[in-house]
């Protein structure tokens, strides 16, 4: 299956490394980084009201599924603040 990199852009580093499973492709974004242990900003619990929860410069990831990341170019999750 595919591996994603979380990439922290305010530390330029590598956060993790997360090889997805069949499983992981029907959860949000959000969640497959909140089980991950990865610090993303979210106050309305994944409604998207609060719109904290953003990657990639502009991509809510409370609205996106993990299998979408399959049609990216480059499987890469950058968040700002990391």
């Amino acid at each position: 299956m595919l591996t994603v990199v979380i990439y922290g852009e305010a530390s330029k580093k590598v956060i993790k490394e997360i090889s997805l499973h069949e499983d992981d492709l029907s959860k949000t974004i959000l969640e497959l980084l909140q089980e991950h242990k990865i610090p993303i900003a979210s106050s309305c619990m994944g409604e998207g009201v609060c719109k904290k929860c953003v990657i990639n410069d502009n991509i809510l990831s409370c609205f996106k599924l993990v299998k979408d990341i399959t049609r990216w170019e480059s499987p890469i999750i950058r968040i700002s603040y990391l």
